[in-house]
């Protein structure tokens, strides 16, 4: 609950200033893993800066307008740490970001 609390948070916040705010959550199944995208129309993440946002209190260098400690993002990566699943974003400046977290199924008895 964790992880999806805070992605869909931070998509909201970050698109807030779109004119027409959009948030989309998508799933994905592969069998063995399922994959999980929420995806904004908000500000965007530099490509360079896309990596550290998922360290403990770093944060992009364009969101001081916008409310944060920069830890959300690194409790998010600790967690699909923990449950051997994967984190990862796709974004463009002022074209949005979708964040992926893909987590292995529960093997069923």
């Amino acid at each position: 609950m964790q992880v999806f609390s805070n992605l869909i948070g931070n998509a909201v916040k970050y698109s807030k200033q779109a004119m027409n705010p959009v948030v989309n959550i998508n799933a994905t199944d592969f069998g063995n893993e399922v994959e999980y995208a929420i995806q904004d129309n908000g500000i965007g993440i530099d490509p360079s800066e896309q990596d550290k946002i998922f360290e403990l209190f770093t944060r992009a260098n364009d969101v001081s307008e916008f409310e944060g400690t920069g830890v959300g993002l690194s409790i998010v990566k600790k967690i699909m740490a923990k449950h051997q699943g994967k984190v990862w974003v796709d974004s463009q400046i002022n074209k949005g970001s979708t964040f992926f977290v893909r987590f292995k199924k529960p093997e069923l008895a």
